[in-house]
């Protein structure tokens, strides 16, 4: 089954009950668990995430949400892709080819760990991913 790669605008979404979207985050996250859909995201996105959610919402949240994290990871639901020195240099080549686009370099590791895996549906709600051909869920 091909993973769906979830985007810092999705882990925030999920975690933070007050987020515009969390409603449906969390509706979305409950119906790939049910479909034990596999999940991968990258080591940037997480690192993202944590930033966000420590600045907005506390360091005991930014925790709480790292053990939802390493959990997910034990169960074998969710992969972390780590980005290398060549996963950083397509992102690279992405971020310069796209001059016309507002991608960070986060963004375009995502796209490429992405394609790497085969990835179809991104779940966040960075319209970026549909610039990049990627069906963006919920």
């Amino acid at each position: 089954m091909v993973p769906v790669f979830v985007d810092t605008g999705g882990w925030i979404a999920m975690a933070v009950v007050r987020d515009q979207y969390h409603k449906q985050a969390a509706s979305f996250y409950q119906e790939l668990s049910k479909h034990k859909a596999p999940l991968l995201s990258s080591n940037y996105v997480l690192t993202e995430t944590y930033t966000c959610i420590r600045y907005n919402d506390g360091h005991g949240k930014a925790i709480r949400f790292h053990s939802l994290i390493k959990q997910a990871v034990r169960a074998g639901r969710l992969h972390i892709e780590w980005v290398t020195p060549g996963i950083h240099q397509e992102a690279w080549t992405i971020f310069q080819d796209y001059e016309d686009q507002v991608f960070s370099l986060v963004d375009c590791t995502s796209f490429v760990i992405a394609k790497h895996a085969g990835v179809k549906e991104a779940f966040g709600f960075d319209e970026h991913f549909n610039t990049m051909g990627l069906i963006l869920r919920p």
